[in-house]
């Protein structure tokens, strides 16, 4: 199965370059950067599921909406990299407190295959996210 790593360059070290390195090999991981999803405005061809390091979807997911690559996220589970176990949802994912797949990028080798293993078993559900209602300020005349 192909996963997308969704992990800016400056976050791409230390546990998370371990991450990468300690992939199961029987799936395949493929990284991109925040910047180069909303290039290319999609996954790779056949991504089954989503890895979000916490802190590039904080600073991304604005970007997404505004522009319109909300509907392309939805389309495959998402489980959430992050050093620490927070509490506070996802930025666009606060309907789902407490029911994110979180995984750990300092997670050793067997942990790591045991998670994406039960990713893969169970996908995580799909969500759909909030699109805001946009307001259209108009000039009374009279």
């Amino acid at each position: 199965m192909k996963f997308v790593l969704l992990c800016d360059d400056i976050y791409l070290k230390g546990d998370l370059a371990a991450f990468v390195n300690n992939f199961p090999t029987n799936h395949e991981l493929v990284t991109m950067s925040g910047e180069a999803f909303l290039q290319a405005q999609g996954f790779p061809e056949n991504t089954f599921g989503l890895l979000v390091e916490r802190f590039t979807w904080q600073k991304n997911f604005s970007l997404f909406r505004y522009f319109g690559l909300l509907p392309i996220l939805e389309t495959v589970p998402l489980a959430i990299v992050s050093r620490n176990r927070r509490i506070e949802p996802l930025k666009g994912r606060s309907s789902l407190r407490g029911q994110e797949m979180i995984i750990s990028p300092n997670a050793s080798s067997e942990e790591l295959y045991s998670a994406i293993e039960k990713f893969v078993a169970a996908p995580p559900q799909i969500h759909s996210y909030p699109r805001g209602a946009c307001k259209m300020f108009t000039k009374k005349v009279g």
